[in-house]
């Protein structure tokens, strides 16, 4: 068996931004010339989810409507009160990234990878399944691990 492992980094622009990575985890895929596997897709952050989906702009904004309503950013976040928070403190105090209890309880609720079978060296997308991956937070530098494994 074989196992492939690539990391890239994204940089993000905005607050559940979905970016599509379909077509760069199948190149990976076609590049490793692994017959019969999966592939998994890895976010490296507790504010960025992995999720497959369908690419359709209403779906992104009824999924935004959603967020909104569940997980309202103007409510208190024991996570973003830094009189009670005492760990995880890497930013300064009083800084906007420190302050996305949102964020997280919403990466909670959708995940931190998928995997995805391959056979025939094509991963086994349905028809309109896209691997996407979404901001949950603020725009900055992320990164996607991918590892390929199998015969």
């Amino acid at each position: 068996m074989k196992i492939i492992n690539r990391q890239i980094t994204i940089k993000t622009q905005q607050f559940l931004e979905f970016i599509d990575l379909t077509e760069m985890v199948e190149l990976m895929v076609k590049r490793t010339k692994i017959s019969d596997g999966q592939a998994l897709i890895y976010s490296r952050h507790t504010t960025v989810a992995v999720r497959i989906n369908e690419q359709e702009s209403g779906l992104f904004g009824d999924f935004r409507d959603l967020v909104a309503r569940l997980i309202p950013r103007e409510i208190y976040y024991r996570h973003n009160d830094l009189g009670i928070r005492t760990e995880n403190l890497s930013c300064a105090v009083g800084a906007s990234d420190c302050l996305n209890g949102h964020s997280h309880c919403l990466h909670l609720l959708m995940g931190t990878s998928e995997t995805v079978p391959i056979v025939n060296g094509q991963l086994m997308l349905g028809r309109y399944q896209r691997i996407f991956m979404v901001e949950l937070d603020v725009a900055r530098q992320r990164q996607i691990l991918i590892q390929i494994m199998g015969k």
